[in-house]
């Protein structure tokens, strides 16, 4: 193996990559299997494809192929002025290889070519492939009263199926 596909290959996700970025997201998700507080029934939805569709289109979906296996992914959107990454999965093989950090950091670099204002995630507060994955990136926590409307609606829609507490949102500085 070379290595530059030991490192894995970034690029710009495509539609036909979609499919495999759902059953990687699949894949990830068994990683929240009993822990505290996380309802696993929750995590068995994937992104829709037309939310991929939408995330391919603003340029703001990123892959990790490794030996031309597509292996993780970041995708979002905009929020007015700001970008919202969305997902950041790693199928469970490829973890722990950095594969993670540097989808972000490909997210970040395409959603500032945009001249965003700022980006956010929503994620886990507690499993320390969540939010404090992302504080070690540079993410800080939004407090509730600087929420903008737009979370407060992506809240209010999740509230149904997790528990809020378990959540946060994060700002990158």
């Amino acid at each position: 193996m070379s290595e530059h596909a030991a490192r894995g290959a970034l690029r710009p996700g495509s539609a036909a990559d979609i499919f495999r970025l759902q059953e990687i997201e699949r894949n990830a998700a068994t990683l929240f299997r009993g822990w505290p507080g996380i309802d696993t029934s929750a995590l068995t939805s994937v992104i829709a494809l037309s939310d991929h569709l939408h995330a391919i289109e603003q340029g703001l979906s990123m892959v990790m192929a490794v030996d031309g296996e597509l292996v993780g992914f970041a995708i979002g959107d905009m929020q007015g002025e700001d970008a919202y990454l969305r997902e950041l999965d790693v199928a469970l093989a490829h973890q722990q290889r950095g594969y993670g950090a540097r989808l972000v950091n490909a997210f970040v670099a395409a959603a500032q070519a945009k001249q965003v204002r700022h980006i956010y995630l929503a994620t886990f507060r507690t499993p320390p492939w969540n939010a404090p994955f992302y504080a070690r990136m540079g993410f800080r926590e939004v407090a509730r009263a600087d929420y903008l409307p737009w979370m407060n609606e992506l809240e209010a829609s999740q509230a149904a199926f997790l528990d809020l507490s378990t959540r946060v949102f994060m700002r990158l500085d």
